[in-house]
C-alpha cells in the first residue's frame, strides 16, 4: 500500500462523526445496524450518519445490505484488517505503544530496585542483629 492509499484510507478516521460509526460498527461485528439502531447508540441523526456512510462507502471501510425494509450498516472487516496490518509493517508500532512499553519498563525497574533495597535492608538488619547478639555479654 503506497501513501496515497493510507492518506485515502486514514481519511476515513477524519472526523469524530466517522470515528464513532466505525467504532460502533465495529463493536456491533459482522451483522451490523440498521440505520435507527446506529443513530440510537452513537446519538447521530441520520442526515450525518448518511453524509460519514457515504464517505466510507467510497472509501470501502463500510459495506451496507438491504434487509428486508432495513437497510444494514457493517464495517468491511477485511479492509480494516488489511488497513492496520499494512500500516503496522509500513510503519511499526504505534508511538503510544512505544510509550507504554517504556512505561511498563521503567515501572519493572523501579519494582525490582524496590525489591533489591528491601533485601539489602533485611540483611544489614540481620547482620546487626548478629553483632548485637555476639557483644552482648552473656551471664555464667
Amino acid at each position: 500500500m503506497d501513501a496515497k492509499e493510507f492518506a485515502r484510507f486514514f481519511g476515513g478516521f477524519s472526523t469524530e462523526k466517522r470515528v464513532k460509526l466505525i467504532a460502533t460498527l465495529a463493536e456491533a461485528g459482522k451483522p451490523g445496524l440498521t440505520l435507527i439502531d446506529l443513530s440510537r447508540k452513537t446519538d447521530l441523526s441520520v442526515i450525518d450518519i448518511g453524509n460519514s456512510a457515504e464517505a466510507l462507502l467510497m472509501m470501502d471501510l463500510m459495506n451496507i445490505s438491504v434487509k428486508g425494509e432495513n437497510k444494514m450498516l457493517f464495517l468491511n472487516f477485511d479492509v480494516m484488517s488489511k488497513l492496520f496490518d499494512e500500516a503496522y509493517h509500513t510503519f511499526g508500532q504505534g508511538r503510544f505503544v512505544r510509550l507504554e512499553e517504556a512505561r511498563l519498563a521503567a515501572e519493572a525497574a523501579e519494582a525490582e530496585a524496590e525489591a533489591a533495597a528491601a533485601a539489602e535492608a533485611a540483611e544489614e538488619a540481620e547482620a546487626s542483629n548478629d553483632v548485637t547478639e555476639k557483644s552482648t555479654p552473656t551471664k555464667s
